[in-house]
């Protein structure tokens, strides 16, 4: 549509009047305690009640997930930031995840990304050295499979539809993802296996410990996102949106042999709220979020809200009947809803 055709939808809506970009309101606070914290191991007979989350991978195991224990975590978020007003209004500027230690000097602290190729086998050709000591750990969104959603997950949900028994991939209903701008997720549990970089939200960083260290009971360790990826904006919008951030903690610290890891505990461990002495310490996981909720909508996430670019770039996605003009997300692409739920959006509204 050209920019005659742009201005003739909107004084049909508005009365001509074009909202301008607008300060949002800005909002801030601490989560202090997960609503989720649930132990995703295939081998775990008690979900949702362990009173430790360990993280830890089985490489070179047929049959298991590289990454094969998870610790997702879940933070409710509308006591904070305001739900319902809209995915493409939101603007996350800090978020910080931490999660505290629960075991004593049983793994080494990395406060880097290593490359997925330092996983390999050493008789791989493309193995690389690792560069420093130890293996991060690292903050990923979640993704879904199985007919689960961020909407139907909880803490005593099975971990799959499918038999756990004999050892099978990619079968857990919640993993580890990176996410598409789209929403798409994707599966980085066996990155390893399938040789791909899969970049984390976050590492986990302390700046008291030296890198190399053991790391003490009771340590800290924290996720600052980076939130200058347009991608991860949409994936945190999308969960404030509905009240709820789902995120996963993770590692590729090896262990073999047995539920919980056995072999030996050489990766890392987090209290859960279901640990006793977790609550009364504040060693719960928790949350710390800036944010900015606009009263017009970022359309073109430019960082500029409720401008010609942002309508121009949503009838380019009407015209292409593009995933973002579902505008009310409803699963109708590019319907009279959407256009009305589009305008009154851009007008200070709601749907």
């Amino acid at each position: 549509m050209d920019r005659f055709g742009i201005a003739v939808a909107l004084m049909v809506f508005a009365g001509g009047v074009l909202p301008g970009a607008a300060n949002g309101q800005v909002v801030s606070g601490v989560v202090v305690s997960p609503s989720i914290d649930r132990w995703v191991y295939p081998f775990n007979s008690s979900p949702g009640t362990e009173a430790n989350a360990s993280v830890f991978a089985a490489l070179q195991s047929p049959g298991f997930d590289d990454r094969d224990s998870q610790f997702l975590l879940a933070f409710g978020t509308a006591g904070i930031v305001p739900t319902e007003v809209g995915e493409l209004r939101y603007r996350v500027h800090s978020l910080r995840v931490r999660v505290v230690v629960s075991n004593d000097q049983r793994f080494e602290y990395d406060p880097t990304p290593d490359a997925v190729a330092s996983s390999y086998a050493v008789t791989d050709l493309d193995y690389v050295a690792d560069a420093d000591v130890g293996k991060p750990v690292e903050l990923f969104a979640a993704g879904f499979r199985n007919g689960e959603s961020a909407a139907t997950f909880g803490e005593y949900t099975a971990f799959s539809t499918t038999p756990t028994l004999p050892p099978q991939q990619s079968i857990r209903s919640v993993f580890a993802a990176t996410v598409a701008v789209d929403g798409t997720a994707t599966d980085v549990s066996n990155q390893v296996k399938e040789k791909v970089e899969a970049p984390a939200l976050a590492v986990g960083r302390n700046p008291g410990l030296t890198p190399g260290q053991l790391v003490p009971q009771g340590t800290e360790l924290f996720f600052d996102v980076d939130v200058s990826s347009l991608a991860t904006q949409h994936y945190l919008s999308r969960g404030l949106n509905s009240g709820e951030l789902m995120l996963m903690v993770t590692s590729l610290h090896p262990a073999s042999g047995g539920p919980g890891g056995g072999g030996g505990v050489v990766y890392p461990a987090f209290y859960t709220k279901e640990n006793a002495v977790a609550p009364v310490l504040g060693y719960t996981a928790s949350l710390e979020i800036v944010a900015e909720v606009y009263p017009y909508v970022d359309f073109n996430l430019d960082g500029d809200f409720g401008t010609d670019q942002d309508i121009e770039a949503f009838f380019r996605a009407l015209a292409g009947n593009g995933g973002n003009s579902d505008f009310n997300i409803d699963g109708d692409y590019g319907t009279d809803q959407d256009i009305e739920c589009f305008f009154r959006a851009l007008a200070g509204g709601s749907c």
